[in-house]
C-alpha cells in the first residue's frame, strides 16, 4: 500500500484476556426511525387539532384575525419543536440507537433556531393583530402594545422573559460566536433553556387562549412536555446519579502513550455490571473543586473487562492537559455511555477500521472485540509521522492474536501528490479489493472524515456500510 507500513506481528501478550469478563452490553431497542418521526408527525398533527378547534382557520378569514391565527399557530408549533429538541438531547439510549448522538444533535440545532424564529414570529405577529384590532396600527404602538402584554396580563412577563432568554440562547449557538468563548459559558447559558420552557408552559396555561378553557387540549399539552422532559430528567439526572453513586468511579492510573498523549484508566466498584460496548464514550467530569461543572466527552481506548475503563486524550487545550495530570485516587463522575459506534450497528462479516490521530482511540478498542473471523478485521490508520502513532505495539499484538490486519498511511495529503492518496477511493480499493463487502468505520478529524465518506461513496458503498460519528459543540 502506498505511503503505509504493514505491521509485522510480535508476540501475544494475552489481549484476548481482557475481553474474557466483558460487562452486559446495554440493551437494543427494537425501534426504527420511523417510529420517532411518526411519533414527531402525529403530535405535529395533535397540534394542528387544537388550533383548528379553537377556530383557527375562521380567524383567517376576518380582516386583523388573520395576524391572531397566524401568532397562535407559531406560538404552538415553534414550542412543539423546542420540545422535540429538548426529547433529541435526552440522551434517552433509544434516540442515541434510532437517530445517533451526532446526527441528533444536528436536529437539535435545527429544531432549536427554527423554534425560536417562531416564537419570535409569534410575540410580534399577535401583538400586531391585537393593535390592529385597537385601531393601533404603527409599528410605535405595536411597540406599545408588547409592553403592555407584558406588564398588564398574568403570565405576560414571563412569556416575555422565556423569549428573550430563548433569544440568548439562539445568539450563542451561531457558529462564529460558539466558537468564540469558551465551552462553560456556552453550556452555562444553555441551560437556561429549561427556566424559559418553564415559564413558557406556564405563559401558555395561563394565557393561551387554546388552553384556558379546554381540559382536552391541556392534557395533550401537558403530555407532550412529559414526553419531551421524562426522558430528560431520567437520562440526564436520575440515571447518572444512580450509576455513580453505584460505581464510584476513581482514576487508578495515567499512562504517558507518547508525548502529548495519555491514557486515563478509571476503577469502580462492579465495573462487572456496568452496560458497556467497545466504540461507545463517556461524558467525564473531575469532582474537584476548580473543574466538577466541566464536562469532557472521550471514547473508550481499550475494550470494556470488566475491570477497568480506558480513555486516552491528547493534550490540545488547558482542559485535556489538566486531565492527564489526575492523580490517582481522584473522584470522578461519568456520564454514559454513549454513542452508536459500535459492533451493534455492523451490517456485513467484514470491517474496515479507518483512524485518523487521536481519533483511533474507539476504533482500537473495536480492532479487540468485535467477532471476526481471521482475516476479517481490517485496520487503516492515518497519522502525520511514525512518531505521532499511539498504540502500536498494542495493535501489532491485536494483530497477531485476531489475525487481523494493520496498516499505517503516514504523511501529509501533499506526500501523495503524485500516486493515490491511500484515503482516495483509488487508494482504498487497491488496498481492499474487497472493500465493497465490507463495514467501515470511520473516526477522525472532520475533514478527514468527510474525505474519507466521498471516496467511500465513490466507490459505490452504501450508506447503511458507514458507520461514523462527529463530535462538536
Amino acid at each position: 500500500m502506498s505511503g503505509s507500513s504493514r505491521v509485522k506481528p510480535i508476540a501475544a501478550v494475552g489481549s484476548a484476556s481482557r475481553v474474557a469478563a466483558s460487562p452486559p452490553l446495554p440493551r437494543r431497542w427494537s425501534i426504527s426511525p420511523a417510529v420517532l418521526y411518526a411519533g414527531i408527525v402525529l403530535a405535529s398533527l395533535l397540534v394542528g387539532w387544537i388550533w383548528v378547534k379553537h377556530g383557527g382557520p375562521e380567524l383567517l378569514s376576518e380582516r386583523f384575525g388573520f395576524l391572531i391565527a397566524i401568532g397562535q399557530l407559531t406560538a404552538l408549533y415553534g414550542t412543539l419543536l423546542s420540545l422535540v429538541g429538548i426529547l433529541l438531547l435526552s440522551r434517552a439510549p433509544w434516540i442515541d440507537q434510532v437517530v445517533g448522538s451526532d446526527h441528533a444533535a444536528k436536529l437539535h440545532r435545527w429544531a432549536g433556531f427554527t423554534s425560536v424564529w417562531l416564537l419570535v414570529a409569534h410575540a410580534v405577529i399577535s401583538s400586531a393583530g391585537n393593535a390592529s384590532i385597537d385601531k393601533l396600527a404603527s409599528p410605535g404602538q405595536t411597540w406599545e402594545e408588547i409592553v403592555r402584554f407584558t406588564f398588564d396580563y398574568s403570565g405576560g412577563l414571563g412569556g416575555s422573559v422565556a423569549l428573550v432568554l430563548f433569544f440568548v440562547v439562539a445568539i450563542v449557538s451561531f457558529r462564529s460566536v460558539r466558537q468564540a468563548i469558551p465551552y462553560e459559558t456556552w453550556y452555562g447559558i444553555h441551560l437556561y433553556v429549561y427556566l424559559a420552557m418553564a415559564l413558557g408552559f406556564l405563559h401558555q396555561l395561563t394565557l393561551g387562549t387554546d388552553f384556558i378553557n379546554d381540559g382536552l387540549a391541556r392534557a395533550i399539552w401537558i403530555a407532550l412536555y412529559a414526553v419531551a422532559f421524562v426522558p430528560l430528567l431520567l437520562h440526564r439526572f436520575t440515571h447518572p446519579i444512580v450509576r455513580n453513586l453505584t460505581h464510584r468511579f476513581v482514576v487508578e492510573r495515567v499512562v504517558e502513550e507518547r508525548p502529548g498523549v495519555a491514557s486515563i484508566w478509571i476503577a469502580g466498584r462492579n465495573l462487572e455490571q456496568l452496560p458497556v460496548r467497545a466504540g461507545q464514550w463517556f461524558s467525564i467530569r473531575v469532582l474537584a473543586a476548580n473543574g466538577w461543572w466541566r464536562s469532557h466527552p472521550f471514547s473508550l481506548s481499550a475494550g470494556p473487562d470488566g475491570r477497568n475503563l480506558r480513555f486516552t486524550i491528547e493534550a490540545i487545550g488547558d482542559r485535556s492537559k489538566e486531565l492527564q495530570r489526575l492523580s490517582p485516587g481522584t473522584p470522578i463522575w461519568l456520564e454514559g455511555p454513549y454513542g452508536i459506534l459500535t459492533g451493534a450497528v455492523r451490517t456485513r462479516e467484514k470491517v474496515l477500521l479507518v483512524a485518523g490521530g487521536i481519533g483511533v482511540t474507539p476504533l482500537r478498542a473495536l480492532i479487540e472485540v468485535l467477532p471476526a473471523k481471521r482475516g476479517d478485521l481490517a485496520l487503516l490508520y492515518r497519522a502525520p509521522t511514525k512518531e505521532s502513532l499511539i498504540f502500536r505495539r498494542e495493535l501489532t499484538t491485536i494483530a497477531d492474536a485476531r489475525g487481523a490486519r494493520v496498516d499505517y498511511a503516514l504523511g501529509s495529503r501533499d506526500d501523495y501528490a503524485f500516486h493515490d492518496d491511500p484515503l482516495s477511493a483509488g487508494g482504498l480499493k487497491a488496498a481492499y479489493p474487497d472493500i465493497r463487502e465490507r463495514d467501515v468505520y470511520l473516526c477522525g478529524s472532520p475533514s478527514m472524515m468527510a474525505r474519507v465518506e466521498r471516496s467511500l461513496h465513490e466507490i459505490g458503498i452504501p450508506h447503511s456500510q458507514i458507520h461514523l460519528e462527529r463530535f462538536s459543540w
